[in-house]
């Protein structure tokens, strides 16, 4: 249930790179150095995942986006984020229609960005996950138990994912994309992938880009030091996608990552200021 989260894009649909962990998506091995909250954010993260796993077959077929599914899912985000020392602030959750669909996507700073996600929000998300997830024992079932969209890295089936989507969108979830294709070790954000936008154009469903910061201050990739500090969920006004064609899936990306980095240049010239 983390690793469909620490995500990279490849062909345009989300997987996780080569040499990252096959749950929590980064470097395989936990290596030094810890820090005092690192052995219980772990701790807690495991016995969550594992809580949540046997809570999710548990549930009726079908269920994918029950009261049951996902109040699982948001407590099992708690769990890695209350240990850790996580204060989270959302902005704009006036921008969020209440019915509506979207195709959601943010920058990607580190592992924590999904729990923030799942926690912060509070509505059904439906993360692309990578086919090896799905290949483990009582993960892979809950994760098609859950409706997460599975994504073959190597050689991206788009009709396969096209459905997967539309099933999502019909259990009354949100597909949920980190379109830098993983996250960014220099703290800085890299350039999206077009995949999650030619899925919105599609589906004819808005692209709600939302800013993150501060999860890279508090577990930083490639680290398993777990520091607390504050993080920032920007939601942005939604894309409209009505009228738009695959041709404009470029220019929508453009948009989408403007949008996200003017966030980011502002919460800059204000730490300078």
């Amino acid at each position: 249930m983390a690793g469909p989260h620490a995500a990279a894009v490849v062909g345009g649909y989300a997987g996780t790179t080569a040499g990252q962990h096959p749950i929590l998506g980064e470097e395989a091995a936990i290596t030094p150095p810890l820090s005092l909250r690192s052995v219980p954010t772990f701790a807690s993260g495991a016995l969550a995942t594992v809580g949540a796993m046997i809570a999710t077959l548990g549930a009726r077929a079908g269920t994918r986006s029950s009261r049951r599914i996902e109040p699982v899912l948001r407590t099992w985000a708690r769990a890695w984020l209350a240990p850790a020392g996580v204060r989270l602030q959302v902005d704009g959750l006036g921008h969020v229609v209440a019915g509506q669909r979207y195709v959601i996507i943010s920058n990607h700073q580190s592992n924590l960005d999904p729990m923030v996600h799942l926690a912060g929000l509070g509505l059904p998300l439906r993360f692309l996950a990578m086919r090896e997830l799905f290949d483990l024992p009582l993960l892979g079932p809950a994760l098609h138990r859950i409706g997460m969209i599975e994504v073959d890295r190597d050689q991206p089936d788009a009709t396969a994912i096209a459905r997967a989507v539309s099933q999502a969108l019909a259990d009354g979830a949100n597909v949920f994309v980190f379109p830098e294709g993983g996250t960014s070790h220099d703290g800085s954000m890299n350039r999206f992938h077009i995949g999650a936008f030619a899925i919105a154009i599609e589906h004819g469903i808005p692209i709600l880009p939302i800013a993150l910061s501060g999860t890279r201050e508090i577990w930083a990739p490639g680290s398993n030091a777990i520091r607390r500090g504050v993080v920032r969920l920007d939601i942005q006004e939604p894309i409209p996608t009505q009228g738009l064609t695959r041709l404009d899936s470029i220019r929508l990306r453009d948009q989408a990552h403007s949008a996200i980095a003017a966030v980011h240049r502002e919460l800059a010239d204000v730490e300078e200021a």
